[in-house]
């Protein structure tokens, strides 16, 4: 069963969750705030805030982003745990630490559903303008981006006939309205589709780098197309793509570095960012730490195969790969902390949406739209690398065919947002399956695409369903 509380706490203007049961809980009356007290603009802006709060993962002192840096770098095989040996491919997910992410996402899609209910029963004269749909659309984008995060972890997202997608929620969760089943893997991208959709016509043009606007719908909606990938989902994300590239207010950094290492949610190419609470860098259980090998349990680390998928000649090999770690064979992650591997404001921040990424889809969907279309998609590629520095493109210029840039994309997805959002980790799986079991030995089967339904789902939510193929119920 989804564990899920909605609380908000007026003094941060944020919702936080903490119990076990699906109902509001009461918290002190001067910091409760209920889906039916949004009564006007300012009470539905503090509950929206509560919703990016579990979406940056926060508590009172922290926002912690951790699992989204790590989660598709170690399933790609580029980070690794520091402690202990576990493979998670080769473990088939059995074993992951990541069984939260289930837990975690739903809290979002409530909380979100939580706002869009509430604001939806207000009348149109308690909002200034177009205020209204605008917090509407940022929910909505909260609840897609959830929801996406779901079908790609617990759903057969790359099988469109599929009917193991995920549990679709567009209602706040209370003790009459839970145990819902799972909808197929089509519902559940249209469920998702309609949400961006209405972000995208309704969204702001132009909002602060930590919410969500018009722009970081349709970038989510281009990682959506091109996992769907069916129809004209590739022609749609071309379509998306010049439509940012061409008119969003989003400028590529001319150095990626100056990104991670001095600007950070001030860099003009930054859509969405995790900000951090003020003074975080010096809480004892900070993000940086598990990098920075500050008193740390778990820290993490670089693989060997990230340090070999650097050439040479690509500058980031030596400022996202530290040096050895002495007590075994990996690296230092130094892409947050730098070489010093000290915490500080800038390495607790954490990055959802970036326009290099729009480029990079922009590419892929152009490639997938026609093997004609082959030289445009290198002028971006060519694009995104000449901003990490790299002069040679050799290797671009001998590609000849479709499926050979498509892997060549794939390299750039990873040596430019490893430890970011599990980006590198779909592109992968987004490749031909024989591509990806040559890319990934460990993959040898597309069960290990995705994690199992947490056994607590499955023993209390009695109308779930089936469990995944290849796991036990």
């Amino acid at each position: 069963m989804k564990k899920i509380f909605l609380y908000a706490l007026v003094a941060f203007g944020v919702l936080i969750n903490t119990s076990c049961n699906k109902q509001l809980d009461a918290l002190p009356q001067n910091a409760r705030v209920e889906g039916n007290a949004i009564t006007d603009q300012p009470s539905a802006n503090v509950a929206l805030n509560g919703v990016y709060y579990v979406f940056a993962n926060g508590d009172n002192s922290q926002t912690n982003w951790k699992a989204n840096k790590v989660f598709g770098s170690m399933a790609a095989g580029y980070i690794a745990y520091g402690s202990g040996s576990i493979n998670e491919e080769v473990d088939n997910f059995n074993n992951t630490t990541f069984g939260g992410e289930w837990d975690r996402n739903y809290r979002l899609v409530n909380a979100a559903n939580g706002v869009i209910s509430g604001v939806q029963t207000v009348a149109d004269s308690k909002f200034v303008g177009v205020r209204k749909v605008q917090i509407l659309a940022e929910a909505r984008f909260l609840r897609a981006y959830a929801n996406f995060k779901l079908l790609t972890f617990f759903g057969q997202w790359f099988d469109i006939t599929s009917k193991y997608g995920i549990i679709l929620e567009d209602q706040f969760n209370n003790l009459t309205n839970i145990n819902k089943p799972r909808s197929s893997v089509k519902d559940s991208y249209d469920f998702i589709i309609a949400d961006l959709d209405y972000a995208i016509a309704n969204g702001a043009a132009t909002s602060k780098v930590i919410y969500a606007n018009k722009w970081t719908a349709m970038a989510l909606k281009m990682r959506v197309l091109l996992s769907r990938g069916n129809g004209n989902d590739y022609a749609d994300a071309v379509t998306l793509g010049n439509t940012i590239t061409g008119s969003s207010p989003y400028v590529l950094e001319d150095n990626q570095k100056d990104i991670f290492y001095t600007k950070g949610q001030e860099s003009s190419e930054v859509m969405l960012a995790v900000q951090p609470q003020p003074n975080q860098e010096f809480m004892n259980n900070n993000t940086s730490q598990d990098f920075a090998f500050t008193n740390s349990s778990s820290p993490y680390q670089a693989t060997q195969a990230l340090k070999d998928l650097y050439p040479a000649t690509d500058p980031r090999g030596a400022w996202v790969v530290g040096p050895a770690v002495k007590s075994n064979k990996n690296y230092y992650f130094i892409k947050y902390v730098q070489p010093v591997l000290q915490p500080t404001s800038l390495s607790e921040v954490a990055y959802a949406f970036r326009l290099s990424e729009v480029y990079l889809m922009l590419a892929e969907a152009t490639v997938r739209s026609g093997s004609s279309n082959i030289a445009a998609a290198k002028i971006l590629l060519k694009t995104i690398m000449g901003k990490a520095g790299i002069t040679d493109f050799t290797a671009i210029d001998n590609v000849t065919t479709a499926d050979a840039l498509l892997v060549q994309l794939y390299y750039e997805y990873a040596r430019g947002f490893v430890g970011e959002d599990a980006i590198e980790w779909l592109a992968l799986l987004r490749l031909p399956f024989n591509t990806v079991k040559t890319l990934r030995p460990t993959i040898t089967n597309q069960i290990q695409y995705i994690l199992p339904i947490p056994h607590s789902e499955i023993v209390n939510n009695i109308n779930f369903g089936d469990q995944n193929p290849g796991y036990q119920r």
